[in-house]
């Protein structure tokens, strides 16, 4: 059977963060769903339906995209590395980038990217079983997740696997499919075949170093379970339970209390990188390596959260404009799949991507607001998830937070049916299109060398919040600073 048809989930962070990246490389659009115009208008009568529909339209449509639980015998790390390289193929003059970025995928990283007008190749990739398991079931849930993953590690030596378990955030996925998320531990033929193919002598290798942690059950050597993932709520809070989740859970009419365990491997619960976020010290080293033997430049952007990311990308869009004495035209807030750097890049955007739409997220926000500049338009898109989650914010938290920036306008979602606007992720690519060609940015389109990259971070290492005063203020918009947000390093 030919590899591309065992395909990355589509709910996967590391699929749209390539995708996003190709299409900025390729000066196109990343549209994270395709739909036909008969599809479109029929999501947009079931929105107006209620709440228990929506979700039984999303579960089918989510059984139909599942993979058949026999492929898990035929997943290999060189079938699953070869289509991520194929993306890339129809890019008209890739040889020759002065830099590639690799490792952990996430919305900063696709921005800068294509800010540096380079490639990336992920670390990690999500895989979606089709298994029906009732949402609070976490022991047949791992086991189901043990029976796929067991043939997987067995013929590939070269991967890890994190069964990811989030009965909250993932509450509806679950009951319909089983995730596994495989991880590279070194690195593939196909990799080493395209970067020796596609960057230039002595070009520059950008490892996301991600240190992101997360307990995790041990399940078996190379094999991790993972219960709950990045949001308003801790590691423990998924493990032990807590009054909100049970008062959540109880609004859910489920019987279930007290957090989600498996006492058969408590003993084995350690602290390990974070399954959709944390990168693999081992996957660090093998890229190192091969660096050092081909003569390419090796550098580690190191970051202890997906957050530090975002904010490494909105401050190379704020470097660049002052660098290129670009006017800044607005802030383009996106969430988790949805990223666009195609956005930024045509009407001088500043990007800020949020890892979900959770209080976590919110607070990033937040902390981030001092560091934007006042007046520019706020263009905002937030993932609708159709879960009402206890760590969920409603969308005038949102507002009320960007009316301290400038004015807001939506893309895609309509707040007053968030976060079950089942319309919004057709309308996100559409509507955010049509705001760009409303808004051109300056030409040439914003661009970094990794050189200017290097320069940025080593002063912001050196100078924390006293750069983006600088930056800031070069435009008449700055603030005084008093608190570092940022604690990016490079090596």
């Amino acid at each position: 059977m030919p590899y591309s048809r065992i395909r990355e989930a589509p709910e996967s962070s590391s699929a749209a963060t390539l995708r996003a990246v190709v299409a900025a490389l390729k000066n196109a659009w990343h549209v994270p769903q395709q739909g036909s115009p008969t599809e479109r208008r029929l999501v947009r009568v079931a929105s107006r339906m209620p709440e228990s529909v929506v979700k039984k339209l999303i579960a089918r449509k989510v059984r139909q995209q599942a993979l058949d639980p026999a492929l898990a015998r035929r997943v290999t790390t060189e079938g699953l590395a070869k289509q991520v390289v194929a993306h890339y193929e129809l890019i008209e003059g890739a040889i020759g980038y002065p830099a590639i970025l690799i490792g952990a995928p996430n919305g900063g990283v696709a921005y800068l990217a294509a800010l540096l007008g380079v490639p990336f190749l992920p670390g990690y990739f999500l895989l979606s079983f089709a298994d029906h398991t009732p949402a609070d079931d976490i022991e047949s849930y791992q086991r189901h997740g043990s029976a796929l993953i067991q043939p997987i590690l067995r013929q590939n030596p070269d991967l890890m696997a994190v069964n990811h378990y989030d009965p909250v955030h993932d509450r509806f996925l679950i009951e319909e499919v089983n995730h596994v998320r495989l991880k590279l531990l070194a690195l593939p033929a196909a990799y080493r075949a395209f970067i020796a193919r596609h960057l230039a002598p002595g070009g520059m290798i950008f490892f996301v170093d991600n240190t992101f942690s997360w307990r995790q059950y041990r399940i078996h050597d190379r094999h991790m379970f993972q219960v709950g993932g990045l949001g308003g709520f801790t590691d423990l809070d998924f493990l032990q339970g807590s009054p909100i989740l049970d008062e959540w859970l109880a609004q859910q009419k489920s019987n279930h209390r007290g957090g989600w365990r498996l006492p058969q491997f408590e003993g084995a619960l350690v602290e390990a990188r974070e399954s959709e976020w944390g990168s693999i010290q081992s996957f660090r080293d093998a890229v190192r390596e091969y660096a050092r033997d081909r003569d390419y430049q090796f550098r580690a952007i190191h970051g202890d959260h997906p957050e530090e990311f975002s904010a490494l990308a909105y401050t190379a869009f704020l470097w660049e404009s002052c660098l290129h004495d670009r006017k800044i035209n607005g802030l383009l807030v996106e969430c988790f799949s949805q990223i666009n750097p195609t956005a930024a890049l045509r009407s001088d955007l500043l990007p800020l991507w949020m890892p979900f739409n959770t209080d976590d997220s919110l607070s990033f926000f937040s902390r981030m607001t001092p560091l934007i500049p006042k007046g520019i338009p706020v263009v905002m898109s937030l993932l609708a998830n159709f879960t009402q989650t206890p760590d969920l914010p409603a969308a005038e938290a949102w507002q009320e937070h960007a009316a301290r920036i400038g004015p807001l306008q939506w893309i895609g979602v309509h707040p007053e049916q968030y976060p079950m606007d089942l319309a919004s992720l057709f309308d996100y690519a559409t509507d955010l299109q049509q705001w760009v060609q409303e808004h051109p940015g300056r030409q040439p389109a914003p661009h970094l060398s990794p050189d200017d990259l290097l320069d940025m971070i080593q002063n912001l290492n050196e100078h924390g919040t006293k750069l983006f005063t600088y930056l800031l203020s070069k435009g008449g918009q700055g603030e005084p600073l008093s608190e570092d947000v940022l604690s990016l390093g490079i090596c």
